[in-house]
Parts: structure tokens; sequence; C-alpha cells
């Protein structure tokens, strides 16, 4: 009976064990268990969050191609009824409602008043006029003529070629004195067929209206002169080379502004050497609003070595974006400072109006006050001096306003979101972003270098590509010269014809006299 007692008390004791055993094992499974579902818990929140940044990332693309491209705040709420631009057709019940609109429109044929200055388009009096007498088809030989109606109509008389004949009469001097001929005018090619003008008109129509050389040779083909597409593409390089000392002034003088602004925009390039023989370059844009200048400087890449060339020495204000190229090469340099664009930090908010639209609506109304005292100060022709009492005035508490509301949320916002991105970007650069108010030629954002940069984004949406490297080159030259002259209101066929007769003869230290921004002040000087 003992040994039986003992033996029992030894069976529970290990049934007690394998419990415990089993209770421990049990206990480590659900540990493990919880730890998987929290690393699959944070893997899904992760998911989600790539998600809402890809759908985020989505609306901003669709917008981008599909929708308006202007950044204004809008004056109304959107209706959230309007079909998606994706929804193809129109349903049922907006073609009752529109049917039910029209009918009742229709009968109400009373024209409204019309407005002050709609009225149709005075035609310029400095056009020639072609006037065509109109007789009545009936005798008017008794009668009298009491007056007469006029009604002018606007005409274009297509583009033709024609020949220029230059004659030079040949005079023998007395007694053996020699021959007296007339000196042709300077051309870009002398011996060739082009006139400077139609040069000058080749280059205008490629670089400023965005026509690819092909389609000039088609249009060219229709006007009766059949005109092979390597001869063309060498007189455009020979009216490049024939610039080649003023585009060299032109970087001399950029280098040498006090205040540049700069940005980059990609083309692709023709590379042998690619495997898809395509490079992809980039054309880094300067801009020296003070005088007015623009340069195209092409690099066969985005890295720092283009503008650490080009600005090498350089000592003054530097506005571009948040690139970091910029921040790495004049972060810290005692000579330059680095003053930020605006517009690039609004773009942020405006991309995070959908992710937190209170907040990003308060900074774009606080920066809309200060894009308003730019346009006022603007349509009011302020001088520099003034325009820098009123940013100081009316702009500076804005500013102070908007720093203390950045850093207030900073913390506040998730730093993934785009609002807390946003607050990301704009607040480490909050000292750039406000220096512009210390001087009243300093511009709130580098939109005016943009808009230089339109041409070259409209121009290789038509011809793709630049044909080589230095093919890259001379468009960067022409660019540069056609946005300097659009910046000082010159006509680029005028200037371009002018200069390629006169720019072999001109005195070198008066080749400044041909850029653009002097031009028209020295246009009637002695060749």
């Amino acid at each position: 009976m003992k040994n039986t007692a003992t033996d029992y008390k030894k069976l529970y004791e290990q049934s007690l064990k394998t419990l415990e055993k089993e209770r421990e094992t049990s206990e480590q499974t659900l540990a493990e268990a919880k730890e998987i579902l929290a690393e699959k818990e944070q893997q899904l929140s992760q998911k989600d969050d790539q998600i809402n940044q890809l759908n985020f990332e989505l609306d901003k693309f669709r917008k981008y191609i599909f929708g308006s491209k202007s950044e204004k705040l809008p004056l109304k709420e959107v209706d959230l009824s309007q079909m998606s631009l994706f929804d193809l057709g129109t349903p049922q019940q907006l073609q009752e409602d529109l049917s039910e609109q029209a009918a009742s429109t229709a009968p109400q044929k009373t024209p409204k008043p019309r407005a002050k200055g709609t009225g149709r388009m005075k035609l310029p009096e400095h056009l020639r006029r072609e006037t065509i007498l109109i007789e009545p088809t009936e005798d008017v030989s008794d009668c009298i003529c009491i007056g007469e109606e006029v009604t002018e109509v606007l005409e274009l008389t297509p583009a033709e070629f024609y020949v220029k004949r230059y004659v030079r009469p040949k005079y023998a001097r007395p007694n053996g004195g020699g021959i007296l001929i007339g000196q042709l005018p300077e051309r870009v090619i002398d011996k060739g067929i082009p006139s400077d003008g139609l040069i000058a008109q080749m280059i205008l129509d490629k670089y400023v209206y965005g026509l690819p050389l092909h389609r000039q040779i088609s249009k060219y083909r229709r006007l009766g002169e059949n005109l092979p597409a390597s001869t063309a593409s060498d007189w455009i390089i020979k009216g490049w080379k024939h610039l080649v000392p003023l585009w060299e002034l032109l970087n001399l003088l950029i280098a040498n502004q006090t205040y540049v602004q700069v940005d980059e925009s990609p083309i692709k390039v023709q590379d042998k050497g690619k495997a898809n023989k395509i490079h992809k370059g980039y054309m880094w844009v300067y801009h020296a609003p003070v005088d007015k200048l623009v340069l195209f400087d092409y690099r066969k890449g985005r890295d720092r070595s283009g503008p650490r060339e080009m600005l090498k020495g350089y000592e003054g204000i530097l506005q571009t974006d948040g690139y970091s190229v910029y921040e790495s090469l004049y972060g810290d340099h005692p000579s330059v400072a680095l003053v930020y664009c605006m517009a690039h930090a609004r773009r942020k908010f405006v991309d995070a109006l959908k992710d937190d639209k209170a907040k990003a609506h308060h900074v774009l109304s606080e920066m809309q006050l200060l894009y308003k005292l730019e346009e006022d100060m603007r349509e009011e022709g302020l001088g520099w001096e003034a325009r820098t009492q009123r940013r100081q005035q009316e702009a500076t508490p804005v500013l102070d306003r908007l720093e203390t509301w950045l850093k207030e949320h900073a913390l506040k916002t998730l730093p993934g979101s785009p609002l807390g991105k946003a607050i990301d970007y704009t607040l480490p650069r909050w000292k750039g972003l406000s220096a512009y108010v210390q001087h009243g030629q300093l511009e709130i954002d580098n939109n005016l270098v943009e808009n230089a940069i339109r041409p070259l984004a409209i121009g290789r949406k038509n011809y793709l590509f630049a044909g080589s490297h230095d093919a890259a080159e001379a468009t960067a030259a022409m660019y540069s010269f056609m946005a300097t002259c659009k910046k000082n209101n010159v006509n680029e066929l005028e200037w371009l014809t002018d200069v390629f007769g006169r720019i072999q003869s001109h005195k070198q230290k008066d080749l400044y006299q041909l850029l653009p921004n002097n031009w028209a002040n020295y246009r009637d000087a002695p060749k």
C-alpha cells in the first residue's frame, strides 16, 4: 500500500513537470505568435503607407497630365458630385438635365449687351493697305456718289523664296591705275547660297517656334526649294560658329553677375556609345534678372561639375530650388548667399491639400498675401528701393507668422505625410526663402528662369533629341540668345540678321554692343 502511494506521488510529480513544460512551451509559442502578428501588422501598416503614398503620387501625376496647371487657390469649393476624369461617357441623368437646360434656354435669343472693348479687333495702322474698288453691277452714270463704305480684312501673303542679286560695276582708273569695284557685305557663308536672313529665319523657326529641321525642309519644298537635310543643318551650325565670340562674352558676363537665378532641365542627345544610343544630358540655365541675360549651358550630367565650373570664383547671390548640388557647393560658402525659390515651397503645400486641406490651405493663404504684394508693386511700377521698403513693412510680418506656424507644426505632423514633407522641405530653407525681402531687386521665386526654359521644353517635344553633344552645345547657345532677346523685347529675326552682318568687323572691345540687352542702343552705330 505504501509502495503504491509512493508510485502515485512520483507519477503525480512527473505529470506536474510535464504540464509545466507544456505550459512554458505554449507561452513561448504564444509569444512567438504575438511577435509574428506584430511584425505582420507593422508590415501591413507599411504597405498601407506605401499605398497611400502611391495614391498621392498617382493623383499628383493625374493632375499634372490631365488637370489644370494653375497653382492658384480655388475661389470656390469643387463639386464632389462631378464625374471623375476617367469616367467615360455621359450619365443618363446628366443628359436629361442638359436636355432640359437646352430646351429652356433655346427660345431666349435676346443678345446680351456687349462688354466694352470686346468688339471687332482693330487692324494695325502700320500695315500696308491694298484697296479693291467694288462698283455696283447696275449703271451709275446718272447717279451721284454720296459716300462709301470701307471694310477691312486681314490678309497674309505666303512666304516665298527669291534670289537677291548683288551687281557690282567695275571701273578702270585712268592711266592704268587699277580697277574700282564695290565691296560685298559680310555674310555668314561668304561663297554660299543662303543669305543671312534665311539662316536667321531657320534658327528662329527651330529655337523660338520649336519647328524641327525636317519640318522646315518640308515647308521649303512646298515653296519650290528642295533643300537637303545635311545642307540645312550645316547652315545652322555655321550660323552658330559665327556667334561664338558673342557666346563666350555672354558666359563671362553671367559669371560676373552679382545676382543669378539657376535651374536645370534634361535634354536627350544621340550618342552611339550608349546602349540605346540616347544620352540624357542637362541644360543648366542661368538668368541674370537685373541685366536681363540668359545662358543655357549644356552638360552631360546633373552633378556638381557643371555649376562648379561655370561659376568658378563666383561671388554674389544665387537663387535656386532645393537641389542638393547647390547646397553642397555654396551652402557654407563665405562669398555666396543662397536664396531659395518660394514657388517650389508653395508647390509642396499645393500637393498636400488632399492630405490635410485646412493646414495646407492656411499656409497657401499666407503665401498668397506675399504674391499679392509682389503683383501690386509690379502694377505700381515701383523702383527697387521702394520695393525693399514695402516688403519689409508688409511681407516681413507674414513671413514671421509663417515661420512660427511651421515650427509649431513640425513636430505635430507625420514626417512621411505630404504635409510633413512640405514642412520638412520649407523650414530648413526658411532663411533663404525669406531673404528676398532684404533687397528690392531680388525675386520672390525662380519663375523667371523657369519661363526661359519653356522654349526648350517645347522644342524637345518636337525634335526629340539633339544629334550630338556638339549639336547640344550649339543648341544651348541659340536658346541663350533667343531667350535674352525675349527678355529684352528684341525682335529675334532683326537681331540675328543684323549681328550676322556686323560681328566680323565689329571692334573686339565693343562686342558687348551686339548683345540683345544692348543692341537696341547701338544698332545704328558704325560697323
